[in-house]
């Protein structure tokens, strides 16, 4: 299903009925952008909402989840949200960029906006929270690849702090990998890596950490609630508002760095937990 229309019409329409809607008001002719959603709820709705608010042009919004719904034959420009959308087939000389999802092959004209934060930022996050961290145990499998992990290293030395790089091949690894890795980390982060997180795998860190007084830093703050003990992570609103302000860069011919950060992300704090699980950080 296909909804065209103007993202400020409507704004303005919801806005006025008190109500959140996914469309974009009422055009006659196609857009030069598009916006294709897995589906418009949970944090594909979010992130919509978030592209709505930065994107002033006009732009067709499809949901995947409609029968018969598919990119259209010319989409010049259009913003992906979600596995599903970004492995939609779109036509040759799209300009995409793609969020919410952990996209390893991109094409030419193919854009990033990452889900993990950026490196030096999320460092000095958590370091402010734990002054003592010295040697970061970082997991992942496949997202967010070799660059990002270079780019964590490099940031690592500048900030004092060691960066273990622990590539695991699937969750059933994380018991053999936290006993190796005991007395080798202050703390251990779990990339946004989808193929690491399982309810099985949460709870098997959330577990380490806790009866170890080791960190546990979270891809997402939802997992806070679940024994994790902070995450710095972007919020699915504001990866929607970075993806539109990346597609109007390149919709104006501007240049991109190779991959996009989320710049507004809130250090988030499990301090239900903290007294409990003794994690050397600050109160």
């Amino acid at each position: 299903m296909i909804l065209t229309g103007t993202a400020k019409s409507c704004k303005a329409s919801a806005l006025a009925a008190g109500l959140l809607v996914f469309c974009a008001g009422v055009r006659t002719d196609a857009a030069d952008i598009t916006v294709v959603l897995p589906s418009n709820s949970g944090p594909y709705a979010e992130a919509y909402t978030g592209f709505t608010a930065a994107m002033p042009n006009p732009f067709d919004l499809i949901d995947l989840s409609r029968p018969g719904a598919a990119p259209p034959e010319e989409a010049h420009y259009a913003a992906a949200f979600g596995a599903k959308a970004a492995a939609a087939e779109y036509p040759p000389g799209t300009h995409l960029v793609y969020a919410l999802t952990p996209v390893t092959g991109r094409g030419r004209l193919w854009h990033e906006i990452s889900m993990a934060p950026e490196p030096a930022a999320a460092l000095a996050a958590y370091k402010g929270l734990q002054p003592g961290l010295r040697r970061l145990a970082v997991f992942w499998t496949a997202y967010p690849g070799e660059e990002y992990m270079a780019d964590l290293s490099r940031a690592g030395r500048q900030a004092g702090v060691q960066i273990i790089s622990a590539r695991l091949k699937g969750p059933d690894s994380f018991p053999d990998r936290l006993r190796r890795l005991m007395g080798s980390m202050d703390a251990f982060w779990l990339m946004p890596d989808p193929a690491l997180i399982t309810q099985a795998s949460i709870m098997v860190l959330a577990s380490f950490s806790c009866a170890n007084a080791i960190p546990f830093y979270a891809p997402t703050a939802a997992l806070l609630s679940s024994g994790a003990t902070a995450s710095y992570a972007p919020e699915f609103t504001e990866a929607g508002a970075a993806a539109a302000r990346a597609l109007l860069v390149m919709y104006n011919g501007g240049r991109l760095p190779p991959v996009t950060y989320v710049e507004k992300i809130t250090l988030r704090i499990n301090r239900e937990m903290n007294g409990k699980c003794n994690w050397p950080v600050n109160k």
